[in-house]
Parts: C-alpha cells; structure tokens; sequence
C-alpha cells in the first residue's frame, strides 16, 4: 500500500450524512421555523445550503487520500486548506472499523484510526472496501494476515479453557433480549422527550386541551398529567429497547494474541480493537433492573488515544451474569486475583450515608412546596432516598493484595472496579471539615481513560484506612 490511495465515491454522501446528524437539532428548530415564514426565499436558501454541503463533500472525497508507507499511515485530506496528517506504527492504539447502513449497502466500510495526541476525525477512512480495511490494519499492526487464524467458540454459558490463536465469547439472543428489557436507557430518552413536547407549542395550546378534554369522559387535568407522563415512559422504553436491539446485535468479543476485538451491531457493525497493554482497569456496573436477577454490563478503560467524554468507556461486555465475571476474565483479559486486605466505612460514617442523599432533594421539595400547596407530597421520596444511602454504605468496599485493587461502590447503579497498582496514575486523599469532626476521609483512585481520566473513589472510611490506600497505589507497604 506504498501508493497513495482514494476512498469509494459514497464517501462524499457520508460526510454529507455526517453533517446532517451532526447538526439535526438546528436543523430541525431552522425547518419548524421556516415552516411559519411564506416566503419563498426561506426555501430557496435552505436548498443551497443543502447543495454546497454536497459539494463540499465531493470535494472532500477528490481532495482526501491515504496510503501506508513503511511503519507510517499518511492522510492527505482537505479542500481549502489542506492537511497532512502522519501516523507512526508506535502511536496508534485502536483500529475500529464501522459498517454503517449506507456503506454496507455498498460493501464498505469506515475506518477510525485512534492514536495518542491526534482527534479521532482527523484519522478517519470514512469508505472503502472491507478487504483494504483489513490489509490496512494488518500493516498497521504488523500482522502476517487479517484472515488467517483459527477460530474456538465459546459459549456465553460456559467459557471453556480452551488455549487456542483466536477465542470467542457470543451475546446469545436471550441475553440480548434480557438486555434490552432491563436497560436503564429509558430515563435519559424521556427526558429528551419531555424536552421536546416543550417544544410543541403550536400544537399544544389551551384550546387543543380544553378540545381533549371535552369529548374524553371522565378526563381531567391530573388524569391528562398522568396521561401524557405514562405515554413518554412507554414511548421511551421502546425505543431504549430497539436501540439496545440495534446496538449490541450480534455481539461478540474474540480474544487475539495482543489485543481483544470487539464487533457489535445491527443497521451499523462496529469493529473495535483493544492492545492488552492500554487496558487501565474494568468496570462491572449492576443496573437498578439488572443487579436483582445477578445480571451486569462490563465496561475497559482503555487510555492513549482521545475521544469525546461519553466514549472514553469501552463495552466489553453488555451483558453478563456476575457470577460468571470471573470466569470470562480469567479466559480473556487476566485471572482476578485473590484480595488479602478488605476495607470498608466505620460505623460512625452511616448516619453521613443516610443523609447525604436527602440533602438536595430536602431543598428541592422545599422549593416546590413554596410554589405548590401540595409539594408537600414530595417528602415521601425522602424514604427511598435514604434507602440508597443505605444501600451505599453497605456496597463501599475496597479490596486489595499487593498487585491488584477491587473497588466496590454505588451511586445509583453499583459498581466494582478493577485496577492494578501500576494502572494507578493519580491517587488523593481529601476530607471536608465534617469528615475531619468525625476522622473520616475520601479515596480518590484515578487511571488513563482515552485522553483524561477516570476517578474511582469510596467516601467516608476512616483515616488510616484511606492512607493505607494511598500508600498501596504509590508503592509503599501497607500494614495490616
């Protein structure tokens, strides 16, 4: 691949996709306001906007080409002002390949070349075949052939001990449809909904509702209220539920020589890699609809290569049982090893547990009390929010032996990570005047994470507690 080389034409239709979803929302609020305006010329500027984009986009696809020279990727990309972008086989570190719906319809695919100090847009092959995609990667990894390796299937049910090149752990549909009908993503797309009917006020006026109200029998304000909250939930449950469908179809982890290869999807297949060497720590995160059936999605933190904040956590696993953790990570990543020192809060830390939770939702209800006779009402939350700082103080918990660190804690999922001690970049100790009173203090635990970093902490453990921690992550021996 010494020649340089130009991506398939759908390239251009990409990019010009890519623009589109990533500016939906002005989009959509520039469409509903245009809809209100009769002039013409609204229209005729919305079509040339969408013209140049497209033609941006063609000359996007003529100005960008790659090849591999040597142990160096070399990009050439850019319309106006161009750019050359050069990549060292040493400083990349995560290869994904995607199939997008449009590109798969062609038999392509895009390629993410993630590397320590470069943005993830500027190291991207947005359209070309899947054999290229392969042999480019191969180079780049060194590899003898992307193709040649023997594969040993290993059930989600029994993991076996296997020792062979190529080791593979599948998402059986049951557990996808479990997945789906316990994932917490819901909350988050309902409150996009209820954002978005805020929007509706042509459509949701006094009239339409004293309308609905008339000819529904027995409907009324609070009925109507109680309505319209029930029809946001189930709306957003299904379409959480398709998206989890959509996202983790098909999902399989295979265990290579120096790195793991995740691929996952339905209408877009995405290929992610992940070098043994760049794994910081794992997370095992229990839903609130999960942790009671046993059930948990295990995340990596992977470091060197920057991405956005929400991508910085890779999913490993989307859904496994927990008592079956160990097993998975003992065949694919390391064996978890055995803890020899357990710490977890004093009993005079409780009572912090218990409050600590109720102290914004006191000020909240207060807040709405004074607005509403009736907010009152609200002081009923308070119970189950005590409960999750009981809940909390009884899942803090550290666990470690001279190499390794489980943290255990909850903020409204729970939550274990684990970490080695050399994986340790930043360790802190912090206390408040109140932890002080009390000889309390926090243990703040962060590793690499894409481009930042990612914070474990357990709060409230005694003093010395929180120092022998200090001194594990920096080396010194700790004392029983």
């Amino acid at each position: 691949m010494s020649e340089f080389r130009r991506q398939h034409p759908i390239a251009a239709v990409t990019q010009f996709l890519s623009v589109l979803r990533q500016n939906l929302i002005p989009i959509a609020i520039f469409l509903v306001l245009g809809s209100r305006n009769t002039d013409d010329y609204f229209w005729y500027f919305f079509v040339a906007g969408v013209i140049s984009t497209l033609v941006i986009g063609f000359l996007g696809w003529i100005r960008f080409t790659y090849r591999v020279d040597g142990d160096e990727l070399q990009i050439n990309k850019g319309v106006l002002v161009r750019k050359k972008l050069y990549l060292t086989k040493d400083r990349i570190q995560v290869i994904d390949i995607t199939e997008g719906l449009l590109q798969r319809i062609f038999g392509l695919v895009k390629v993410e070349v993630k590397s320590a100090g470069s943005g993830t847009d500027n190291a991207t092959i947005s359209a070309i075949s899947r054999d290229e995609a392969l042999e480019l990667r191969a180079l780049l990894r060194g590899e003898q052939s992307a193709l040649q390796s023997e594969e040993t299937v290993v059930s989600e049910e029994e993991i076996s001990d296997q020792t062979s090149e190529v080791l593979e752990w599948r998402l059986s549909g049951k557990s996808l449809l479990l997945a789906a009908l316990t994932s917490g993503n819901f909350g988050l797309i309902a409150s996009i909904l209820g954002a978005i009917s805020g929007q509706l006020d042509q459509f949701v006026t006094e009239e339409n509702l004293y309308f609905i109200l008339d000819k529904v029998p027995g409907l009324g304000n609070t009925s109507l209220f109680v309505g319209v909250f029930i029809l946001i939930f189930v709306v957003s449950y299904i379409f959480s539920f398709i998206g989890v469908i959509f996202q983790y179809a098909d999902f399989k982890v295979e265990k290579k020589e120096k790195e793991l290869h995740i691929t996952s999807g339905l209408l877009e297949r995405k290929h992610t890699t992940i070098p043994f060497n760049r794994i910081q720590a794992l997370r095992f995160v229990e839903g609130i609809f999960r942790e009671p059936f046993g059930y948990g999605m295990l995340y990596v933190e992977s470091a060197g290569f920057e991405q956005k904040t929400n991508e910085r956590s890779i999913v490993l696993l989307p859904f496994i049982k927990k008592d079956k953790l160990n097993a998975f990570l003992s065949d694919f990543i390391e064996e978890v090893e055995q803890p020899e020192f357990t710490i977890t809060p004093p009993g005079r830390a409780f009572f912090r547990y218990l409050r600590r939770p109720n102290y914004i939702l006191i000020t909240a209800i207060l807040g709405i009390w004074w607005f509403w006779d009736l907010g009152w009402i609200f002081f009923g939350f308070l119970v189950p929010a005590t409960f999750l700082g009981w809940l909390r103080f009884n899942d803090a918990k550290l666990s470690f032996n001279g190499n390794m660190m489980k943290l255990q804690y909850r903020v409204l999922a729970k939550r274990t990570a684990y970490l080695k001690r050399n994986r340790a970049q930043v360790s802190e100790l912090t206390r408040n005047p109140f932890q002080s009173f009390k000889k309390l203090a926090t243990t703040h635990i962060t590793v690499a994470s894409g481009a930042g970093g990612k914070d474990f902490s357990v709060i409230d453990l005694d003093e010395q507690d929180a120092q022998k921690i200090i001194n594990w992550s920096v080396g010194a021996k700790h004392e029983e």
